[in-house]
């Protein structure tokens, strides 16, 4: 897709506790720099003390890369959803600036011909600053089969990286139980400790599906394989709902409990719920803003462009 990179960039979100980059949620082949960031979460520097031991200060424009937490590979039957090898067509992206939520619409046709159509909903939580949360739909238009989603917690970032970096986390723990799963990291030298939890909903045709997962625990990723058999005119749509905790907010000993906990509490809850919470803070701030989306394009414009900028400085540091 073109100017991929730039797209990221352009559509990041955030809530003031987590940034996320305008990456694709699906498997994507081609160029593209994944971006999870949290506050506080800094890479520090080596300083070479006068014994020559390593003594380790944090830096402030240098912020990690964490877990991903917006994965989902789709697949239909055995092929796997890849934007940058399928056909694409009416692709349209939205960041919607009234409650902040990324949107994609597309269609897509496998190299097998098998035509579906997308629509994604994501969003940080204003409500609940550790939560996020996706709306991942796909209705078939001619494919009869099976659609697969499999909704992840990546910590394997080694693609990214420089070859010579040294890995910046330890993986702690990856655990999938029943109805959640988990990654528990930890920032090698700052010792800054992140735990990423993930739950979700099924929905077929708008009725809730409850399907035994295949459930994946990997060394650095965790989450479930889910699906079920479609025919044309069939709309699956899955709900992940996602924890980031971290330890500058939590003890260190309570991270996983408390991670597992608020994404469950979070798919209880549900979608609207979430949204409807998140949005009326949304609503809240642009009252008290003193801007009209509509009648004032001009103050949103250059606030977009300051984030704009912001972002590709960062980009490069993390480059």
């Amino acid at each position: 897709m073109k100017d991929q990179l730039a797209s990221e960039t352009v559509f990041t979100i955030g809530n003031g506790q987590i940034v996320q980059r305008g990456n694709l949620e699906e498997y994507y082949s081609c160029e593209t720099l994944p971006g999870s960031y949290l506050s506080g979460n800094y890479n520090p520097e080596n300083v070479i003390s006068s014994k020559s031991d390593h003594v380790y200060a944090p830096t402030f424009n240098n912020m990690v890369n964490a877990p991903a937490w917006i994965s989902i590979i789709v697949r239909l039957n055995e092929e796997k959803l890849d934007l940058a090898v399928w056909e694409v067509r009416n692709f349209r992206r939205v960041l919607n600036l009234k409650d902040c939520m990324l949107e994609r619409t597309f269609e897509a046709i496998s190299l097998k011909g098998h035509h579906i159509s997308v629509s994604v909903k994501r969003f940080l939580s204003m409500a609940e600053t550790e939560v996020g949360a996706i709306s991942y739909s796909v209705k078939s238009l001619n494919f009869v089969g099976r659609i697969s989603f499999m909704p992840v917690i990546d910590g394997d970032l080694s693609d990214y990286n420089p070859p010579e970096n040294e890995p910046v986390w330890n993986v702690l723990q990856s655990k999938t139980q029943q109805e959640v799963a988990h990654l528990w990291t930890q920032t090698r030298h700052a010792d800054y400790h992140v735990c990423t939890a993930l739950t979700y909903d099924l929905y077929k045709n708008n009725e809730h599906v409850h399907i035994i997962p295949t459930k994946i625990e990997k060394e650095k990723i965790a989450g479930f394989s889910t699906g079920i058999d479609v025919k044309s005119g069939d709309t699956l749509c899955l709900n992940k709902y996602v924890a980031i905790l971290n330890s500058s907010n939590h003890p260190r000993k309570d991270l996983t409990v408390k991670a597992c906990e608020l994404a469950l509490l979070s798919k209880h809850k549900g979608w609207n719920k979430l949204i409807d919470e998140h949005s009326r803070i949304w609503e809240n701030k642009w009252q008290n803003s003193g801007i009209d989306l509509e009648k004032n394009p001009g103050e949103v414009y250059d606030g977009l462009l300051s984030l704009f900028r912001s972002y590709q400085v960062l980009e490069k540091e993390v480059e």
